[in-house]
C-alpha cells in the first residue's frame, strides 16, 4: 500500500524519520513499522475532525489489521533457520572432530551429537569446530550444527554410518588387564564375514597422542582373534579400541569401544598373609596386592574363606566379605582347644565384586583330639588283634607237631643208668610219659646153660 506522496513531505522532522526504502538490510515488515510511525507523527498536530486525519487513521487501521504484519509481529522473537544454507560440514572420527565453512559475521553456535547409548552430547563451537570426547561410533551417530550469522540461525546435518557390509565386525570383544603389567583382548569373527578376512587391533589413550597396534596377535586358523600386550606404560585411566578389517571380498565394518582399565582389571590375591592365635581368638592380616596404580586401602575388598580341614577338602563355613577400610585385618572367634584350620583370600573392587584369583592356603591351629582319640584307638585294636592271631597261630602249631609225631620210649642202659638224662621226663608233661625205670619182673636175667655130664667110655 503506498502512501500519499504529500505525507513525507511535511517538514523536516518527518523527512528526517521517513525510512529509505533502498536502504539494505530493510525488511517489508521493518518499512511498513517506519511508515506507521511518520502517520502517528503526523496524524497528532491534525485537527481530528479534518479529511486528511480520518484518512490516515483508516490506512493506520489498515495496516494494524495486515494478517502479516501481525503474524511478523507474532514471531519476531522466534527467527526462522533458512533451509537452503549449506556449511559444508565434515567430521574426522579419529580426532572426534566436526568442522565446517566459516562465514562472515558467526557469532556463536554448538554442535550435538546423537548417540544410540547416550544421547544428545552438546558441545558450543570454538573456531567454526566442536570436538567431542572419545565415543563408540561403530553403531552410527548423527551430527548437527547450529550457527548463527547476522543474528540468524543456520543447521546442517551430518549423518555418520560404518561403513562395510552388515555383520563383519568383530564381536564379544573384551579385555581383561591381570598381574598388572599384562592384558589380553580377545574377539570373534563376524557371523557374515567372508573367510579371507582379517582384523586389526589400535589402542590409543585419552590424550590422543600415543596411539599402536597390537603387538603380539592371537590367531585362530589364520585369522587374528585376541591380542597380548606385556607393556601398559602409555596407557591411561580410559582407552579407545578399534577393530577394524580387512577382505577382498567384500568391506569390513569397524568396531570400537571405550574402556576404562580400572573396570577391567583382575587383582592378584593379597600377600603375606599371617594368622596369630591365643586362647579365644584369631586375627587374620594381609597386604593389599600389586595393581596397575598405587590404589589407597578403601579401593579394594576382601573375601576370606575360613574353613575346617576335612576329608572332602571343602569349605564348612561361609564366605566372609571384608572392606579394604578395616585395614587389612579380620578377628574371629576360635576358643581352644582347636583343630587345623586353613584360610584363603581373593580380591576386588570396591565398587565391583569382579573377584579375583584364591590365595594359597594358610594352616593354622594344632591337631584335632577327636582324630587323635580315634587314631589310638585303631592302634590298640590292630595290636591286639595281631598279637591274638600271632599267639593262635604258636600254639596250633606246638599241639599239632606233638599230637602227629609222639615220642618213643627207650630202653635204658644199666651201664649208663648213672649218667644219661632223661630226655623224656624233660619234654612230656608227667600225664603223658612214659616210665623209664624197668620193673623187677621185667629185668633181663642171664640164661642158665646146663652143664655138661660126665663122658661115658
Amino acid at each position: 500500500m503506498q502512501l500519499p506522496r504529500d505525507l513525507w513531505d511535511d517538514g523536516e522532522s518527518r523527512q528526517a524519520a521517513r525510512p529509505d526504502a533502498g536502504a539494505a538490510g530493510i525488511s517489508p515488515e521493518e518499512r511498513r513499522l517506519a511508515e506507521a510511525s511518520c502517520l502517528v507523527r503526523w496524524v497528532l498536530p491534525r485537527p481530528v475532525g479534518s479529511p486528511t486525519c480520518l484518512l490516515v487513521i483508516t490506512i493506520l487501521l489498515s495496516l494494524l489489521l495486515d494478517p502479516a504484519f501481525l503474524l511478523t509481529q507474532g514471531h519476531q522473537d522466534l527467527p526462522s533457520v533458512e533451509p537452503n544454507s549449506s556449511l559444508n560440514v565434515k567430521f574426522d572420527p579419529k580426532k572426534m572432530q566436526l568442522t565446517w565453512d566459516c562465514k562472515e559475521n558467526t557469532t556463536s553456535g554448538h554442535c550435538v551429537m546423537t548417540h544410540k547409548e547416550k544421547g544428545q552430547i552438546k558441545k558450543q563451537m570454538k573456531r567454526c569446530q566442536c570436538t567431542f570426547q572419545d565415543n563408540s561410533l561403530h553403531g552410527g551417530v548423527t551430527l548437527t550444527v547450529e550457527v548463527y550469522v547476522n543474528q540468524r540461525p543456520i543447521s546442517e546435518t551430518l549423518v555418520y554410518t560404518n561403513p562395510g557390509k552388515e555383520g563383519t565386525a568383530a564381536q564379544n570383544f573384551s579385555c581383561l588387564v591381570y598381574n598388572a603389567d599384562f592384558m589380553n583382548c580377545t574377539w570373534a569373527k563376524g557371523h557374515a564375514a567372508p573367510d579371507d578376512v582379517q582384523y586389526f587391533l589400535y589402542i590409543r589413550n585419552s590424550t590422543r597422542k600415543g596411539e599402536r597396534e597390537c603387538p603380539h596377535y592371537l590367531t585362530d586358523a589364520g585369522t587374528n582373534v585376541g591380542c597380548h600386550l606385556q607393556d601398559l606404560s602409555g596407557l591411561t585411566s580410559y582407552n579407545y579400541f578399534l577393530v577394524n578389517g580387512t577382505s577382498r571380498e567384500t568391506g569390513i565394518q569397524f568396531f570400537d569401544s571405550i574402556l576404562l582399565l580400572k573396570e577391567i582389571e583382575r587383582y592378584s590375591p593379597p600377600h603375606n598373609i599371617t594368622v596369630n592365635c591365643n586362647e579365644s581368638h584369631c586375627l587374620v592380616r594381609w597386604e593389599k596386592p600389586r595393581t596397575r596404580k598405587n590404589w589407597s586401602n578403601r579401593e579394594f575388598q576382601y573375601q576370606l574363606d575360613i574353613w575346617r580341614r576335612s576329608n572332602s577338602g571343602h569349605s564348612e563355613n561361609q564366605l566372609i566379605v571384608v572392606s579394604g577400610d578395616s585395614e587389612n585385618r579380620y578377628n574371629f572367634p576360635s576358643p581352644e582347644p582347636r583343630g587345623t584350620q586353613m584360610v584363603k583370600i581373593r580380591t576386588a573392587d570396591a565398587r565391583r565384586a569382579h573377584w579375583g584369583d584364591w590365595s594359597q592356603p594358610v594352616q593354622f591351629g594344632s591337631e584335632e583330639p577327636e582324630s587323635s582319640l580315634v587314631l589310638v584307638y585303631v592302634l590298640v585294636v590292630l595290636g591286639t588283634l595281631a598279637g591274638g592271631l600271632a599267639c593262635g597261630c604258636l600254639f596250633k602249631r606246638f599241639l599239632g607237631s606233638h599230637s602227629l609225631f609222639p615220642p618213643i620210649p627207650r630202653i635204658r642202659d644199666k651201664l649208663k643208668d648213672d649218667h644219661q638224662i632223661d630226655h623224656q621226663a624233660v619234654l612230656c608233661p608227667p600225664a603223658t610219659r612214659f616210665h623209664s625205670e624197668p620193673r623187677a619182673d621185667l629185668r633181663l636175667k642171664p640164661p642158665r646153660l646146663p652143664l655138661p655130664g660126665p663122658l661115658r667110655t
